[in-house]
This record gives C-alpha cells, sequence and structure tokens, in this order.
C-alpha cells in the first residue's frame, strides 16, 4: 500500500503509466487475499475476536509512521547535505502521509500518534496473533455474520471513533474496518 512512497519513479513528475497500473493490480489483489482470508479464516488478538482489517490497519499506521521516524533520522544525521534528484525525508514523508490521506485516511490519527511517540518497530508489536480456520463448530463462536467481531482492540484502540460501540451492528453491508474504501471495493 505505502509501495509508491518507496518507489523513485512515483516522484517527480508522473509516472509510467504501466507502473501506476502494476501498483493498483497489486492493491487489487492484495485486497481480493484479505477478502478470501476474512471468507476462510478469523483472528484471535490477545483473547478477543478481532476484524482482520484491525492487524493489517496497525500494521500499516505503524509501519508508515517507523518508515517516516527513519527517513528523518537519516535526514538529521545527514544534514541538509543531499542532490537536487535525491528523495529527501521531507518529500518523502509528504508522499506517505498523501498515500495515508487519500486512501486510509480512518488510520491517519493512529498513524500520527505513533510518530509523535518515535515508534521505531517495522515488526508487529501486538499481542500474539491466532488465526484459525472457519468451521462449522467455529461459527457457534465466531458466527460468520461477523457479529461480535471486535473492529477496535479495547486494549490498543487505533480508530478514533466518537461511538462507544466495539462490534459491528449486525446489519452492517460495510466493515469500517475492511481496509477498503469505497471506491476500492468498486475495482475489485
Amino acid at each position: 500500500m505505502l509501495s509508491p512512497a518507496f518507489d523513485a519513479r512515483f516522484y517527480g513528475g508522473k509516472p509510467p503509466p504501466q507502473v501506476v497500473d502494476e501498483a493498483s493490480c497489486a492493491k487489487a489483489h492484495f485486497f481480493n487475499i484479505l477478502h478470501t482470508f476474512n471468507e476462510r479464516f478469523f483472528i484471535l488478538l490477545g483473547g478477543d475476536v478481532i476484524c482482520h482489517s484491525y492487524v493489517v490497519d496497525r500494521m500499516l499506521g505503524e509501519f508508515a509512521a517507523a518508515a517516516v521516524g527513519f527517513a528523518k533520522a537519516i535526514h538529521n544525521t545527514q544534514g541538509d547535505q543531499h542532490e537536487d534528484d535525491e528523495i529527501t525525508a521531507s518529500i518523502f514523508t509528504e508522499h506517505v502521509e498523501d498515500i495515508l490521506a487519500s486512501s486510509h485516511l480512518k488510520i491517519f490519527p493512529y498513524y500520527s500518534r505513533c510518530l509523535d511517540c518515535i515508534h521505531k518497530d517495522f515488526l508487529w508489536t501486538g499481542p500474539k496473533v491466532e488465526i484459525f480456520p472457519r468451521s462449522q463448530a467455529s461459527n457457534f463462536i465466531v458466527p460468520s455474520s461477523k457479529v461480535g467481531v471486535r473492529v477496535d482492540l479495547p486494549s490498543h484502540k487505533i480508530y478514533l471513533d466518537p461511538t462507544p460501540s466495539t462490534s459491528i451492528p449486525p446489519d452492517a453491508t460495510h466493515d469500517p474496518g475492511d481496509g477498503m474504501d469505497d471506491d476500492d471495493a468498486d475495482g475489485l
């Protein structure tokens, strides 16, 4: 999702159309994999059944903050010495934040909190992730309708939601934490 920020071809003008198409295709395939995963598996995180998108969004926010923090640390080490065609920390930060603001706005506040706390981990920092296959037996514990599946982990919230609800309503047709914006869903 952040790959355009790490690819110099996405800086300094319009990237080649085939590169844009490749990035869009990769993102669409990733969302298809997430959808298939969600149909076949469920996640226990620290004992709570959690929506798969929580794990994806948390990793995305933390990874983005760690990458921006790393870029800023390199810039501080090197000072203002850079070549004209070099991607500076501020340009990289702007690109990462543009990606988050345009496609993952709901996690932007979490990314900002991680950045403020100087988050440095590129690996999962949360509780143990346990993945179980869905089956008829597991549907008694975790119904396929997502009732009781937490969108946000109470012990480590990443979404700023003014409502106190932590479960997906049974009549929800769009999971606000599925990692896809409405535009992304249309493209799948």
